[in-house]
């Protein structure tokens, strides 16, 4: 006899917790939510919407956490029928959130003195990469808490790393969006050059893509600047902004050098000053383009 699927909530159904949630849904799961928002499409999923964080923990066996910032993920767990005050002895939560790794530990810290269990499941991927289960998870927390939330974690995405104890995942999922700050502006750059030199952009997007210079990045971004096509955006500058600050803030405390990342960081901040904020990062290279010379 096949053992029973466990219950699960999710708390923040947003660009990322949405497709984390069909995925679930997909593969049988019972998922309840919370958003303060409506959530039509997580409802026409199958998901069932409940009023507030408590009402979500009380209904769950298995807690995941998707939430944009820091000010969110405290007013899930402290805010009115919250998290802490609602959760069962033993009962599992799962951060999908990217914080500063000093908040994700003080707040499992109090998770766990509430009695419960914790894992980080950092979301390496676009919402689009998930919804094709084509992201990866960086995993950190107790090998034996990892065990029992396997099945559901593979309704997610198959690639996935245990990286170590908490807060591990945080800092790999930190250095991914480091490099993908980097590896966007070089497809832009490249884009650029390849129209200067003459080429139709929708061509270089294909050619490059086939050889040793392409990377995820350009695979993603390259066809969206040959289309011009920024808008609806997988990837906003907004969200892009706190992984701008918070990998600055690691590199600087690890004492690394990044040449790269300090000539890359200063074009996605200009782009938010813009007012560019909800077009795709891909609208970098409209950036690229205005500072390059006549030939």
């Amino acid at each position: 006899m096949s053992q029973a699927l466990p219950t699960l909530g999710l708390i923040g159904l947003g660009q990322l917790g949405l497709p984390v949630a069909r995925n679930l849904l997909q593969a049988g799961y019972t998922v309840s939510g919370h958003r303060r928002s409506a959530a039509p499409e997580f409802e026409s999923a199958g998901g069932r919407r409940l009023g507030s964080p408590g009402h979500v923990t009380r209904a769950c066996q298995i807690l995941l956490l998707c939430l944009p910032d820091e000010v969110a993920q405290r007013s899930a767990l402290e805010g009115d029928d919250g998290v802490l005050t609602n959760l069962k002895p033993g009962q599992i939560v799962i951060e999908l959130g990217t914080y500063s790794r000093g908040f994700k530990l003080e707040q499992a810290q109090r998770l766990i003195e509430r009695g419960a269990r914790v894992l980080e499941a950092e979301v390496s991927g676009s919402p689009p990469m998930v919804s094709a289960r084509k992201a990866a998870l960086y995993i950190g927390g107790e090998a034996q808490t990892l065990e029992q939330c396997k099945a559901l974690l593979h309704a997610i995405t198959d690639s996935q790393f245990h990286l170590g104890p908490y807060g591990s995942a945080v800092s790999m999922k930190l250095i991914a969006n480091y490099l993908l700050t980097i590896h966007t502006l070089a497809a832009a750059e490249a884009m650029n050059m390849g129209a200067r030199a003459g080429f139709d952009p929708s061509l270089v997007a294909k050619v490059i893509a086939q050889g040793a210079g392409n990377s995820t990045m350009f695979s993603i971004r390259a066809p969206m600047m040959a289309e011009r096509k920024f808008s609806p955006a997988p990837g906003p500058f907004t969200t892009l902004a706190k992984y701008l600050d918070l990998g600055e803030q690691m590199a600087r405390g690890l004492g690394c050098a990044s040449p790269l990342f300090d000539a890359a960081t200063p074009y996605f901040r200009r782009a938010l000053s813009q007012g560019m904020g909800e077009q795709d990062i891909s609208a970098v290279i409209a950036l690229i383009e205005a500072d390059s010379k006549r030939p």
